[in-house]
């Protein structure tokens, strides 16, 4: 887009207006670093982020210089941000965000590298590629069942996939932005939620236009209605929950007569949540389906009445429900959601069986530029008569509370780290009234145990 579009605006961020040209030159710059501080192919890079432009630009010159990004929140608990840095064993991590903040102890074993004090006016030409498709582009830490989070590692074939241009009559990304004539993309998902992708890699691909929301700005509805109204703001991605939240709001509903197209992710999405949305905007309605391990979705449907489908797999993705022996089961009988194709990643960092166990060989698809393996997803489905899936719910004890997915027994099994803790459980509740989901903490003490220290660590360890 820096040569097709050099003057046009890739990034909005408060009044700060980025074009594409710019962009290109300063990942380029950020990217000759990179290179000379011996960055290679499939090398992971961590990036402790807040919001703001500056994640963007170390995402291309990290891409840029042959290695993969890794986001991490910087507001995560210390604990957290050391135990994914030391799965990953970075030769360089990069911070937009003040380096004074960050854990000491994480400062003492990392280099660091501030990406605000960088120097973009330097070495701006164009780096050489060095990419192959099935290199790692990207990492995400998902939750784990063993107190732990889990990388996830995809490559630039899954993210091209995802993203490239395909006929408009193609069940893909593409068709859905181009039906709708998206030009200006909410930038709201916190990046370490992998549907940014939809927000940030696919505008930046298809010469969009980013409207990035600060941290301060997403916090404030009233503030941020006027932000989306002031920039014409047609597209916005998040989950049902989140958006529920934001038409609370009276300002935000009457942004909401602007926008074109809201796509819901991450979580089951209620026709009364469309209903309501209908009230106030003309809005097209989009639910998406899918995993991280998958690439961002893998199904999406268009909301159009009370049919409460995931829809159909996107192109080059596959989509199987299947028995206990992997085999498919009829129409209207439930089983295992299994995705396969282009979509599917590498598996996890550091977590052999637990690859093994979650992406297993394909009895469908061999010999292929696609993965030759299955990715089970622990999600209960069937198909219905027009060929789309119906999501059930889950096979275990994972839940998903505003698009981010929990297993309840990482979070017994962190709790339990506390030596004054004797027995403890982790249950996932629903306030039907307020629509809201909650985790409730039962615990049980040794006769030592003081309950408020106790109350005060769990609130440490998991972050709330």
């Amino acid at each position: 887009m820096a040569i097709q579009k050099p003057n046009d605006i890739a990034v909005i961020y408060n009044d700060t207006k980025i074009n594409y040209k710019k962009l290109d030159e300063m990942s380029n710059s950020l990217g000759h670093l990179l290179r000379m501080k011996n960055v290679e192919r499939n090398d992971i890079i961590p990036i402790i982020t807040d919001r703001s432009p500056s994640f963007i630009v170390s995402t291309l010159a990290i891409s840029k210089a042959g290695g993969a990004f890794l986001p991490i929140d910087k507001n995560l608990p210390d604990d957290r941000i050391s135990y994914i840095l030391s799965e990953v064993s970075p030769k360089l991590v990069l911070c937009n965000c003040d380096i004074s903040e960050i854990d000491i102890k994480i400062r003492e074993q990392y280099t660091l590298y501030d990406v605000n004090n960088h120097d973009y006016n330097e070495n701006i030409t164009k780096l050489d590629n060095i990419n192959e498709v099935q290199d790692t582009c990207y990492v995400l830490f998902t939750s784990g069942t063993t107190g732990k989070p889990k990388g996830t590692i995809l490559t630039h074939y899954n993210l091209y996939n995802y993203v490239k241009r395909y006929p408009k009559k193609s069940n893909s990304l593409y068709s859905l932005m181009k039906t709708n004539n998206i030009q200006n993309v909410l930038g709201i998902t916190n990046f370490t939620f992998d549907i940014y992708h939809n927000e940030i890699t696919y505008s930046l691909c298809h010469g969009l236009t980013i409207v990035l929301v600060s941290q301060e700005l997403s916090e404030n509805i009233q503030e941020l209605s006027q932000y989306i109204m002031k920039n014409s703001v047609d597209f916005i991605n998040t989950t049902p929950t989140r958006f529920e939240l934001f038409m609370e709001n009276e300002l935000f509903r009457k942004a909401m007569k602007h926008i074109k197209t809201i796509f819901l992710l991450g979580e089951k999405l209620s026709y009364t949540l469309c209903e309501e949305i209908h009230k106030y905007s003309n809005s097209n309605i989009y639910d998406g389906y899918g995993p991280t391990e998958c690439t961002v979705i893998c199904s999406y449907k268009h909301i159009t009445n009370n049919n409460t489908s995931i829809g159909k797999p996107i192109t080059n993705v596959c989509v199987y429900i299947l028995d206990n022996e992997l085999k498919p089961v009829p129409i209207g009988v439930e089983g295992e959601i299994y995705i396969g194709g282009a979509g599917v990643g590498q598996g996890y960092i550091n977590r052999k069986e637990l690859t093994k166990e979650k992406f297993v060989k394909s009895p469908f698809i061999k010999d292929t530029l696609f993965s030759n393996n299955i990715y089970s997803t622990g999600d209960i489905g069937k198909w219905n008569e027009e060929g789309e899936i119906i999501y059930i719910g889950r096979n275990d004890f994972q839940v998903k509370i505003n698009g981010q997915r929990i297993e309840l027994s990482e979070i017994e099994n962190t709790i339990k780290l506390y030596p004054d803790i004797e027995y403890v459980v982790v249950v996932h509740t629903k306030d039907t009234i307020k629509n809201s989901q909650y985790l409730i903490c039962y615990y049980k003490t040794k006769e030592s145990g003081n309950g408020t220290s106790i109350e005060d660590e769990i609130k440490n360890i998991t972050g709330n």
